[in-house]
């Protein structure tokens, strides 16, 4: 199949993804929440960010676990009937019951999105990638950049619909946009038949594997722990600084609109490390990716010590970069080294690193904040720390 042909799954997979990623536009809808439920504290508020999270993780194993026997058209089609009523269910909380409203947030919001999104996310991933064997890297790359952009564009015309418009019509229309634009997408989505011809696979991509490795056999063996937990570092260590942009760029007397480029970087880095997943393989870029995280925590470091925040805002876009190139890292090497065969299943097992990864991270961030009494230089040292330690893990993997 010619390259402008297969190029078209990489479009559709993208805008899929864009509008999928607008369930992360959370940080937009929690305060507009808060202004109707002015009772509800910030730890109600966020533990719907929780379970959504969890949700989404688990959606993406079922996702998994259902493509063996249901077509990804069909799954992409639940996913975006999911997604949509999640979002219409949210647009008629009732704002005069507040006990009945909490409940029924967590479960559409929550429950009904996350599972739909991560179901989307995965059939997505493992569909598009599928016909590209041989620019992999690049391609789960691209496509991640996308889905990393959906909180940052459509959470900005939220935020603006928001201004204008009642919350609850600003779900109503986001809820009928995401379901059309991914139940769209979906009865596009097609894998290749077995008589598809496609370019054969890059020799790197080959060679680690050797073949299809099944579930239980992947969860048993020691490199799939060791890169789990390199997983978890980077992406705990990425949080630490995500999550606190916003805070860090005040902190230091910015607007608090600068840590949008930190989110900016961070669709970015999925692209960037894509590519060098492509050219240099999977040892090589998760060094680099150590490398930089390292570098991001010194230069933070030093720019607190100075009182110089251009120079803490470099290390917050170096961390950024490597905080999304990680997810990039996992949708690559899950399949070059169990195989295409159960990538779906494997791939959504090594995502539930996610959720250990939401939880520690703003758990460490929040504990260090407050210990410095606002401040983040430890924040900052902690970043240097766990990069350390990711590195010292990087070193002990090895292909299965």
């Amino acid at each position: 199949m010619g390259k402008l042909k297969r190029g078209r799954f990489v479009v559709i997979g993208t805008l899929m993804l864009l509008f999928l990623g607008t369930i992360y536009a959370w940080s937009y809808f929690k305060t507009a929440i808060g202004a109707v439920f002015p009772m509800w504290d910030q730890k109600m508020l966020s533990l719907t960010f929780t379970i959504m999270m969890i949700c989404f993780a688990l959606g993406g194993l079922l996702g998994g676990q259902l493509s063996k026997s249901i077509s990804r058209r069909v799954l992409g089609i639940c996913s975006g009937a999911l997604m949509m009523v999640g979002f219409l269910a949210m647009s008629f909380l009732p704002a005069d019951n507040p006990g009945l409203a909490r409940p029924l947030m967590y479960i559409f919001y929550g429950g009904f999105t996350g599972f739909g999104v991560g179901i989307g996310y995965n059939v997505v991933l493992a569909g598009v990638n599928s016909w590209f064997p041989d620019r992999d890297g690049m391609v789960s790359g691209i496509l991640l950049t996308g889905f990393g952009l959906g909180s940052l564009i459509l959470g900005n015309i939220a935020d603006l619909m928001l201004r204008h418009m009642s919350l609850f019509a600003t779900f109503r229309i986001l809820g009928i946009a995401c379901g059309v634009v991914v139940i769209g997408g979906a009865l596009f989505l097609q894998s290749p038949s077995a008589d598809t011809k496609l370019p054969p696979a890059r020799k790197k991509a080959v060679v680690e594997g050797g073949r299809d490795y099944e579930t239980s056999e992947m969860v048993r063996r020691p490199t799939f722990w060791l890169y789990f937990f390199w997983n978890l570092c980077m992406s705990a260590t990425g949080m630490l600084v995500i999550n606190n942009a916003a805070s860090i760029a005040v902190f230091f007397g910015a607007a608090a609109t600068v840590g949008l480029l930190v989110s900016v970087f961070n669709s970015g880095g999925r692209l960037i490390i894509g590519y060098c997943m492509d050219r240099f393989g999977w040892k090589s870029t998760m060094f680099i990716a150590n490398g930089v995280i390292i570098g991001a925590g010194v230069l933070m470091v030093l720019g607190n010590t100075a009182g110089a925040f251009p120079v803490v805002l470099i290390g917050m876009l170096l961390a950024g970069i490597c905080y999304g190139g990680g997810v990039t890292i996992q949708a690559s090497l899950i399949r070059s080294f169990y195989g295409s065969k159960n990538y779906p299943v494997n791939f959504s097992t090594c995502n539930l690193v996610s959720i250990p990864a939401a939880i520690i991270g703003p758990m460490i961030s929040a504990a260090l904040v407050d210990a410095a009494g606002g401040a983040f230089g430890p924040t900052f040292i902690m970043v240097i720390i766990m990069g350390g330690i990711s590195l010292i893990l990087n070193f002990l993997i090895r292909k299965p």
